[in-house]
């Protein structure tokens, strides 16, 4: 009898423990980064966005640390005038549902800098850490920073990090027009410690074998647009991409692109995107470019056709802009938007079919929001319910869901996706005595991608240095992400994502980029774009798929 007892006690103290143990599993800490107040005669927001970036890349933490995005954060300033201090810091992060908040500013006078940051915890169950500088230029401030990001870890979420090595730049003003990673040495170890034993580095994984990963040589140019088909019918697949008014259609064989053909436009042509699809059904894919004439300001867009020799026209100076959508339940899909004086686009998308003799006309309207263009959507089911739906990025690059005949809005996401550098100038008119730029939304892709029966929502993700999506005249996106969604019975959630890209992502496609039988994810990937005083640098990237081993039945 006693031992059942003792037993039954221990069996109950086991359970306590296993309990708590369940209860104890920490939630990741929400982490706010106020964009600092930059005091200066002159404009040096770039050093706020890369002291933003510096401190969210040292306190981010997979599953421990989360840095809320700067959309979010600046959303939450939007309707704040005054001045941050630590009571509104905390009002602004229990907005956000925050834990931490950052803040902070720099003061800049002549040659003389003055750096001041707090962390606050939002909860008032820690004291704030702050941080003050004052130096000649910005040797000091930045190695200043680094420390914070490495006190705020070690005091507030007991991480030790190695220290990267500051590069002893000499002191000069220069300093100060230096986005602030760039005064780290980067070739210096920046390496988390194992939860292991903190003796102990994580080291990069090591490569596994096969080619799940593929970079081009670089183009001398700037790659707008971007799609994969088989434009000469030999049963294989072409990438073909533009730049400003040129086609470059290409071919990978062995893991080598070889040309092709290399096309020119006209001096006024201004290439806004590019297609690739057989919508004619005689087994060679046209090449479907959407042409501005510049001198005109009318669309002159044209279709090219593989003809056994060379590619020809065999549609010219069209007045459409062309998009080609593949939708899971009915293949490559031909759409087309017509253009207005002096709006851009004239209400009504609709669907184009081939007509010998006649070219691509119009079949049909599409039932869309009035708010989306024929860039902005794709159709498909989105929800695995067996309904099609429309998804969606409206003019702030959130994605959007509607019901199939756009009447009624499903789910919006609080975060932006998306982010293009590509643009059509809307000239001033009776309303507006200034002209507006209408950036052209990324491609949206829906696809089962792991083959489990359901559809995932693929989009790309665009982060910007300077200037953001509130300010239309300016852009500018220094790293990337393609992202994989799907409808988890609330919203769009992340399934994985690409590691960061350094650069912009132009245009993204899904194919058999190798003639491999194997599909794979494309994108061109910008690193400099173009100017009258010097070309761009681009680059085409891929990742292998894989699908997943299931366990079977």
């Amino acid at each position: 009898m006693l031992n059942r007892r003792k037993t039954g006690i221990l069996l109950l103290i086991l359970v306590i423990i296993l309990l708590s143990g369940v209860s104890s599993a920490v939630e990741p800490k929400r982490v706010a980064i106020i964009p600092f107040k930059i005091n200066s005669d002159r404009d040096l927001s770039f050093l706020r966005d890369g002291i933003g970036d510096m401190l969210s890349s040292r306190l981010s933490w997979k599953d421990r640390v989360i840095v809320l995005e700067k959309e979010a954060v600046q959303d939450a300033l939007s309707s704040v005038s005054a001045s941050i201090n630590e009571k509104l810091a905390t009002e602004i992060g229990n907005s956000l549902h925050a834990d931490y908040v950052v803040f902070g500013s720099l003061t800049v006078f002549g040659n003389s800098v003055s750096l001041d940051a707090t962390i606050v915890d939002v909860s008032g169950k820690k004291p704030p850490i702050t941080i003050f500088n004052q130096s000649h230029g910005m040797d000091e401030v930045i190695p200043k920073i680094n420390e914070f990001a490495m006190e705020i870890n070690r005091k507030v979420f007991g991480r030790i990090l190695v220290s990267k090595k500051v590069s002893n730049q000499p002191s000069s003003s220069r300093g100060m027009y230096v986005h602030p990673d760039r005064l780290i040495d980067e070739s210096a170890t920046n390496s988390e410690l194992s939860e292991v034993n903190p003796s102990f580095v994580v080291t990069p994984p090591k490569k596994r074998a096969g080619g799940l990963f593929w970079k081009s040589r670089k183009f001398k140019t700037y790659i707008k647009g971007m799609a994969l088909g088989d434009v000469d019918g030999d049963k294989k697949t072409e990438i073909v991409f533009i730049s400003e008014n040129r086609i470059y259609i290409y071919r990978n064989t062995k893991r080598r692109l070889s040309k092709i053909r290399e096309i020119s436009g006209g001096t006024y042509d201004s290439f806004i995107s590019v297609d690739v699809a057989d919508i004619n059904g005689n087994e060679k894919a046209e090449i479907f470019v959407t042409n501005l004439h510049k001198r005109q300001n009318t669309l002159s867009s044209f279709v090219l056709e593989w003809n056994g020799s060379d590619f020809i026209p065999i549609c010219k100076d069209e007045k459409w802009y062309y998009r080609t959508i593949d939708i899971p339940a009915r293949g490559q899909v031909l759409f087309g938007q017509r253009r207005g004086i002096p709006d851009v686009f004239l209400p009504g998308v609709y669907e184009l079919a081939w007509r010998s003799g006649r070219g691509y006309e119009p079949v049909e309207k599409v039932k869309l929001p009035p708010d989306l263009n024929v860039y902005s959507f794709n159709l498909g089911d989105i929800m695995n319910k067996g309904e099609e739906m429309i998804v969606a990025f409206d003019e702030a690059d959130y994605l959007k869901i509607f019901n199939r005949s756009g009447s009624e809005e499903e789910w919006k996401s609080d975060k932006y996706y998306g982010g293009s550098l590509n643009y059509l100038e809307q000239k001033p008119n009776m309303t507006s005595h200034e002209s507006k730029y209408i950036y052209i939304p990324q491609r949206i892709f829906i696809k089962d991608i792991d083959n489990d029966g359901k559809n995932e929502v693929i989009i790309v993700k665009n982060y910007y240095g300077t200037g953001s999506r509130l300010f239309t005249r300016f852009r500018k996106f220094t790293s990337s992400e393609i992202q994989s969604l799907s409808w988890d019975g609330l919203g769009l959630a992340l399934n994985w994502k690409t590691r960061k890209i350094h650069g912009y992502v132009s245009d993204y496609a899904i194919a058999d980029f190798d003639n491999d039988g194997k599909e794979e994810l494309i994108a061109t990937v910008v690193t400099k774009t173009s100017s009258i005083f010097s070309k761009g640098n681009s680059s085409i990237i891929s990742y292998d798929l894989f699908e997943p081993q299931r366990n079977k039945v």
